[in-house]
């Protein structure tokens, strides 16, 4: 099974976008689709994840819906447990920059216990990103480091995983700490053959890295750019099989 860990369908694309999307997932063979939801404001973060659960209920064959909240607001724990009683979310996707929050502060404590409690992976964007009143400081994967050291049995993503950043020795360093393969590592592995089994090497282990796109429905380039470097990575296949959807379905609680 292949299943994208990281793609976004916000309120914008219709019902009829969508299906497209849908079967251009198909014809990737992309199996399954982690969706999360983005927004810099209470209701645009709302609407999408409000939007990413009832595409999930229509399609539960193809979509796995992932909430989102504002780990810095007063009631935060309690609205993510809605989400999880609701809409039956699998897990959780935070954005720093966007968000506008500094994911190594300890207001993150009873998001990230009702995370364990419901056994949620934590997907936390880091890297670069265009928002200009959010801090690049707040998606240094550095801070991943601080709130793993202090919730070891969270599951938590670095999405947009570094190669060459502490990235790869962060996940070496936390039992439950992955990267995701979007868009930073395909970038790199596009220049750099090899890479993918030397970043492999650096962790340690197959079972800590995670395919993933950030395609949307209208950004569907996003598809074959991230999967192509994946799919030529020089590792054995099992590893490759995991990579692709393995590590995901048994984090998901798929297999």
């Amino acid at each position: 099974m292949v299943i994208d860990f990281h793609t976004h369908i916000q309120p914008r694309s219709s019902d009829e976008e969508v299906l497209g999307f849908l079967q251009l997932l198909t014809d990737n063979g992309i199996d399954m689709a982690v969706v999360h939801p983005l927004g810099r404001t209470a209701p645009e973060l709302a609407a999408s994840t409000e939007n990413i659960a009832r595409l999930a209920r229509k399609h539960p064959d193809k979509l796995i819906p992932f909430g989102s909240v504002f780990p810095q607001d007063r009631g935060a724990a309690a609205e993510l447990r809605r989400q999880v009683a609701e809409f039956g979310i699998k897990g959780l996707k935070l954005h720093p920059l966007l968000q506008r929050f500094d994911p190594s502060e300890t207001y993150m404590t009873p998001v990230v216990e009702a995370c364990i409690e419901h056994d949620l992976p934590i997907l936390v964007h880091t890297g670069g990103g265009f928002m200009p009143d959010g801090r690049m400081v707040d998606a240094d994967p550095l801070r991943i480091d601080e709130l793993a050291s202090r919730h070891p049995a969270a599951k938590l993503v670095i999405a947009h995983g570094n190669p060459f950043g502490p990235d790869p020795y962060i996940a070496a360093r936390h039992p439950n700490v992955y990267l995701d393969t979007t868009i930073t590592f395909a970038n790199f592995a596009r220049l750099i053959p090899g890479l993918g089994r030397e970043l492999l090497g650096w962790m340690g282990t197959d079972e800590k890295l995670l395919f993933g796109t950030d395609a949307f429905p209208d950004h569907i380039h996003y598809l074959s750019y991230n999967l192509d470097p994946v799919k030529a990575m020089d590792v054995p296949a099992e590893s490759k099989a995991k990579i692709l959807g393995g590590t995901a379905a048994r984090l998901l609680k798929l297999a």
